[in-house]
């Protein structure tokens, strides 16, 4: 019988429903026994939030590695290939190491329903578990307490911050948000807040947990200087550590903040050059500037944008024109991702990702609600928006694009033959 490839098993994976399934780690503990052989010595690093995990999971994994530490790396989702989620030291995995696993799973999972994401985890946390690494740096997909990351205890559980995002599934407002996500911490171990005014329910857990507690403005902080482009970061607890004229990168500085507070509280020495660090950071489709007219970034939230927006104001001059395309999933609430843009954005490219939970743009037009039909056009694919708005764009303006993860991978194809175009 012929081998099942990664595409074939990708494919199974993906017909299984969440509605068939009850949500929980409970219910995955089982399989969970059977196919993870974690050992004792691998410290395990949970990063859960609204926004920032990918840039914290990334900079935190590029310091211990640079510390000569073996790293298993799992992020979702990706932009281009499925292996992007799950790497050592770095390095995606091969097609087959994954098929393997998904195998495994496959076997041993008996009459437990399995989902799409809880295929991936645990085929990350397999795979790890042989490999004798040092460190697994985990980043929450959705939430936290439900999450099949959340079946894993961490030494170390950081939370970037508390926005709201996935109301449907997480809660209307920031304290059930937070509840969710404060669910990933762990008694009497590390925990990392990097936001100034999280919700109650955040730190109610940590005293109820007992945790060891380090939080921004508190136990470490950072100052960025725009003129300079450059930011300082400050570790305040234990043994203190100052560090000065880091280079300003496109990613969060808060998160790479809380990363180099998890790498110190986990007790390693920075003993390395951290700009060389963090010329080594690198997050695909995070406010990425593509020969200085394509600005791609995968926000698809209020705050992700509000970030997005203040890239742009820190690196662009104010007078600059810009052009939106803007791809979004049903259920966004639209409106507040647009909001930093009204007044900025001259002319709007509504687009629909290839994907079943994309937002058409008729839909997408009505709920705008955008001043004036001349600033909008309504266009099916992101790779003909990209093209349009090029074209109809003037040489010096700049065209963001955003609005989601697969927006932002389809947008990459599109521009590479736009970019030697006049």
């Amino acid at each position: 019988m012929q081998e099942k490839t990664l595409i074939n098993w990708l494919e199974y994976i993906e017909t299984l429903e969440l509605k068939e399934v009850e949500l929980g780690i409970e219910r995955i503990r089982p399989v969970f026994k059977k196919v993870v052989k974690l050992s004792s010595d691998t410290k395990i690093v949970v990063v859960g939030g609204t926004n920032g995990k990918g840039s914290t999971v990334e900079f935190l994994s590029q310091l211990l590695i640079s510390n000569k530490k073996r790293v298993g790396t799992f992020t979702s989702p990706h932009l281009f290939n499925f292996n992007e989620r799950i790497r050592v030291n770095g390095i995606p995995v091969s097609d087959k190491q994954i098929t393997d696993r998904f195998k495994l799973i496959e076997e041993n999972r008996g009459s437990v329903q399995l989902t799409y994401f809880d295929f991936s985890t645990l085929a990350a946390l397999s795979l790890f578990s042989d490999l004798n690494l040092d460190v697994l740096v985990l980043e929450i997909g959705l939430g936290g307490r439900l999450d099949p990351v959340n079946v894993v205890d961490p030494d170390l559980s950081i939370l970037t911050n508390v926005e709201l995002d996935h109301q449907e599934r997480l809660g209307n407002d920031r304290e059930s948000i937070g509840r969710e996500k404060a669910a990933i911490f762990r008694k009497k171990k590390i925990v990392i807040l990097g936001q100034h005014d999280l919700p109650n329910a955040v730190v109610e857990q940590t005293h109820r947990l007992g945790n060891k507690v380090f939080k921004i403005g508190r136990e470490f902080d950072y100052k960025v200087d725009d003129s300079l482009k450059e930011w300082m970061y400050e570790f305040k607890a234990e043994k203190s550590t100052y560090l000065t004229r880091l280079q300003l990168p496109s990613l969060s500085v808060s998160s790479l903040s809380c990363a180099l507070t998890a790498f110190l509280a986990l007790g390693y020495e920075l003993d390395m050059n951290v700009n060389n660090v963090l010329s080594k950071t690198y997050l695909k489709g995070r406010c990425e500037l593509i020969d200085n007219r394509f600005l791609v970034d995968v926000s698809h939230n209020a705050s992700s944008a509000e970030y997005l927006s203040s890239f742009i104001k820190r690196n662009f001059k104010s007078e600059i024109q810009i052009t939106a395309v803007l791809g979004v999933m049903k259920g966004k609430d639209i409106n507040s991702i647009i909001k930093p843009f009204k007044k900025k954005v001259s002319k709007w490219y509504l687009t629909s990702p290839d994907n079943k939970r994309a937002m058409k743009t008729e839909e997408l037009l009505t709920v705008l609600g955008l001043d004036t039909e001349a600033r909008v056009s309504q266009v099916k694919s992101v790779s003909n928006a990209c093209t349009k708005a090029h074209q109809e764009t003037p040489k010096g303006s700049l065209i963001i694009i955003f609005g989601s993860f697969y927006t932002a991978a389809e947008a990459f194809s599109a521009i590479k033959p736009l970019r030697s175009v006049a």
